[in-house]
């Protein structure tokens, strides 16, 4: 363990502190009464020595040894707080998304939240998670929820198939790839809007507070309800299943617009 000071020690503190700051504002995306975080690293590990000119050992402030860097740090307290909050029942509300979301009403995504209280889930047993299988369940909800409430597409979930895409596609620029992505419907379309990167950024930071690192995607194709037609004249469909593991909670997201 380094050497350090009183003030070393105060020092540090206000270093964690600046830390737990960040990651609450976080977390309270997700569970707004949370008054603490969870921080497996005491104040005194906050501590790291570094050999410098002219040739000795000092001790320095910073992120615990093997905590990566401070934005690493940041996410892994993050995850470790909405597990525990997940974990003790502090009801987390998806109303929080939804008041959000009603910001922004020129999006060009529909979302579905899918998580382990549903009733939907619970009778189509998407929960425990099982992988894909989880994933396939999980849009079949979403889709009773989205067609069936007043909007009667015809649709067969079962016809869908899927690949999986990593935590940071999801969040891809507009023109990475050849199809419709997640923030190209988000930002551009076809009605047009005024949202920016830092709007998507800000949704999604509230909708998944843990960061990629805790999601596992799934994009399936859109041949499966009358929902996706007005997207396949030419702007294009989108269907993705996105598990979050940190809320044991899938977001499906869909898009399919027309001029």
């Amino acid at each position: 363990m380094p050497k350090y000071s009183q003030q070393d020690l105060e020092y540090a503190a206000e270093f964690r502190a600046g830390i737990h700051e960040e990651a609450l504002a976080k977390v309270r995306a997700v569970y707004p009464c949370a008054d603490r975080v969870v921080d497996k690293y005491p104040v005194e590990a906050y501590f790291q020595e570094v050999w410098d000119y002219p040739g000795a050992w000092y001790t320095v402030v910073g992120t615990p040894p093997g905590a990566g860097s401070r934005k690493d740090l940041v996410n892994a307290i993050v995850r470790d707080t909405l597990e525990h909050c997940r974990k003790t029942g502090n009801g987390r509300s998806d109303d929080e998304f939804c008041r959000l979301l009603e910001e922004y009403p020129d999006v060009g995504c529909d979302y579905v939240l899918v998580g382990v209280d549903d009733p939907c889930a619970k009778e189509a047993g998407v929960f425990p998670y099982r992988g894909v299988d989880s994933h396939r369940l999980a849009l079949e909800c979403a889709a009773r929820s989205l067609f069936d409430g007043g909007r009667e597409w015809a649709y067969e979930p079962k016809k869908a198939a899927c690949r999986k895409l990593s935590g940071k596609a999801l969040f891809a620029p507009v023109n990475s790839d050849n199809w419709l992505n997640y923030r190209k419907a988000f930002l551009c379309p076809p009605h047009e809007n005024s949202y920016t990167d830092s709007d998507f950024e800000r949704v999604n930071a509230a909708l998944f507070p843990g960061g990629a690192d805790c999601l596992e995607v799934c994009r399936w194709t859109t041949d499966w309800s009358e929902y996706f037609d007005d997207g396949h004249e030419w702007w294009g469909a989108l269907c993705l299943t996105v598990y979050d593991r940190s809320l044991d909670r899938f977001v499906v997201i869909m898009a399919s617009e027309t001029d």
